[in-house]
């Protein structure tokens, strides 16, 4: 949806279970002079899990249900909104625009609220958006049908339309039905004036890289971009807070959708026939951890693990950790802990991230988003 409007920048089944930790587990967490005086002047922040806002897509259908997801019957679901702290009318197809706590002394506020009463113990020494928001969405998606063929603008189509906001975005492949594909860009050599023609019609798809989905790959869009999630793939998505979309083509024919408004102008403005810093991974072959993308709005990396210790990025900063399979054991240095199953995503807290303790209890796969590198 075409939204040039400022960003100020449903329960879904996470499990959590309490897990007792004696008074000495302190100890074995903490060292060091520097370490026990911080724990000295540390607020009441523990790791906040979310309720997930769940939202219909005439696109989606019922495949996050694999991912813990409590689905209504009332038709499609598309997405399902993990990480959000948009201000309220930024969407229309949401219940609401912020996720809330789900347990806990801060059960029911938004992050914006936690912000507000937290600062730096929360986010870290990463800035919220100019309107005090979290500056990040994270979600996962399910496409049953391909996605419109869309653009988002960048930073130098922005700072002519101050009503508009640069959205970059990642994408985790966690899963993908054979032969189904990601629309990822515009082939070499096609040019402005091919896409004009195309534009609108299913012509535009035929200029653009097809690329096969495969699960556990991962892949960087840029803003600038033109790109289309494919029939049949589920992805965690991680972007920027804004939902600013130039719509392009919207398969109309192949699915007899409703007609949903393009943005022509805007899209042929905005778009780069071949951006910087596109970014394609074929996926992990064994167990570890890696560097999924380092941008200067947030890094993700990925873990896959056995059963044992799972090692966070170092540094003090806030981290998001999904769970896309298995389960994991989170506790730190003050709390009783909490366990993450397949679809479960927790929030930590910048001040607690460095006494953090991780353990997979199960065959991991967790994805690990922060904000500042």
């Amino acid at each position: 949806m075409k939204q040039c409007s400022p960003p100020n920048p449903v329960p879904s089944g996470v499990a959590a279970r309490p897990r007792g930790s004696s008074a000495s587990d302190i100890g074995h967490r903490t060292s060091g002079l520097s370490v026990a005086l911080r724990f000295l002047f540390m607020t009441d922040l523990s790791p906040l899990l979310l309720e997930s806002v769940l939202v219909p897509k005439p696109w989606g259908g019922r495949r996050l249900e694999a991912l813990g997801k409590s689905l209504p019957e009332d038709g499609p679901y598309g997405e399902s909104w993990e990480v959000a702290d948009l201000p309220a009318g930024h969407v229309s197809s949401a219940a609401r625009s912020r996720t809330l706590v789900s347990h806990g002394a801060h059960a029911g506020m938004s992050l914006r609220s936690l912000i507000e009463e937290f600062g730096s113990h929360l986010i870290g020494s990463a800035p919220p958006t100019t309107g005090g928001d979290f500056p990040l969405l994270v979600k996962m998606l399910d496409a049953r049908e391909n996605l419109s063929i869309q653009v988002h603008p960048a930073e130098t189509y922005v700072s002519t339309h101050p009503d508009c906001h640069h959205k970059t975005e990642s994408w985790y492949v966690a899963d993908a039905d054979p032969g189904s594909l990601l629309f990822l860009g515009l082939r070499e050599g096609v040019t402005l004036d091919h896409v004009q023609a195309a534009t609108g019609t299913s012509a535009l798809a035929d200029l653009m890289n097809q690329v096969g989905a495969v699960p556990g790959g991962f892949h960087h869009l840029p803003a600038g971009l033109v790109h289309a999630v494919g029939a049949g793939v589920l992805i965690v998505e991680v972007q920027t807070p804004s939902d600013t979309t130039f719509r392009m083509y919207d398969w109309h024919e192949k699915y007899s959708r409703v007609r949903r408004p393009l943005h022509i102008a805007e899209a042929l403005e905005a778009l780069s026939l071949d951006p910087a810093g596109v970014v394609s991974k074929a996926p992990m072959s064994g167990p570890g951890t890696r560097l999924l993308i380092a941008t200067d709005h947030y890094w993700m990396r990925e873990h896959r693990m056995a059963v044992g210790p799972i090692g966070l990025h170092p540094g003090r900063g806030v981290r998001i950790l999904t769970v896309m399979r298995g389960e994991i054991e989170v506790a730190d240095s003050r709390e009783s802990g909490f366990e993450l199953s397949t679809g479960s995503t927790a929030l930590i807290p910048a001040e607690i991230a460095e006494g953090l303790s991780i353990r997979a209890k199960s065959t991991v796969l967790l994805l690990e988003t922060g904000l500042i590198w």
